[in-house]
């Protein structure tokens, strides 16, 4: 007689993680439901759609993981510090279609600092859901951490620029890419 309780089981997670596939209704990376909220980043009128179980990264532990001093002035992070949305607002203001320009002398400066990195994907067509022209592109790179995936995104806002980065392990690339693109297509500008 054979039992069929792990196909079961098996099944009612798929149909579970099939409800979950959304912002709204939240979404499961490996056996975790993130649900999100709508966060408006600090001393701006920009919100955008980020994990509720996501923290402001912590200066102490951002000055490890960005010693730079161009790094990000937000950074919103998973508990492990694993997973990052970064953010930097430019005092520029561009012309449509220059949200291409500007990620493409990301994309050299990129490459001038370190010369083996590959860009692997970019796009230059997308607008937010609020209709703010973004740009994009991938690219591994690596940290005290281990290897890394990072994409990103410059969006033309109307009086600045929102320079955003999300960055994840490469072995949660393909479930988080998708997540990093939703939160950024939410990005809304007061007016």
């Amino acid at each position: 007689m054979e039992y069929f309780d792990e196909e079961i089981l098996e099944a009612k997670r798929e149909m579970e993680r099939l409800k979950h596939t959304t912002l709204e209704t939240g979404i499961y990376v490996d056996d975790e439901l993130f649900t999100f909220t709508r966060v408006t980043l600090p001393n701006t009128k920009i919100s955008i759609c980020l994990p509720e179980q996501f923290i402001v990264m912590p200066d102490l532990v951002k000055d490890t993981k960005y010693p730079s001093k161009n790094a990000p002035e937000i950074v919103i992070t998973s508990l492990d510090s694993t997973v990052n949305f970064c953010f930097n607002i430019l005092p520029v203001m561009l012309e449509e279609g220059d949200t291409k320009t500007m990620s493409s002398q990301f994309q050299n400066a990129l490459r001038n600092v370190n010369p083996a990195i590959r860009i692997k994907n970019q796009t230059s067509d997308m607008t937010t859901e609020q209709g703010n022209e973004m740009s994009w592109f991938d690219f591994k790179g690596f940290a005290l951490d281990g290897q890394f995936y990072n994409r990103m995104y410059v969006v033309r806002m109307r009086k600045t620029v929102l320079h955003g980065v999300f960055n994840c392990p490469m072995r949660v690339k393909e479930q988080w890419g998708n997540i990093a693109e939703q939160c950024f297509l939410s990005v809304e500008e007061e007016v």
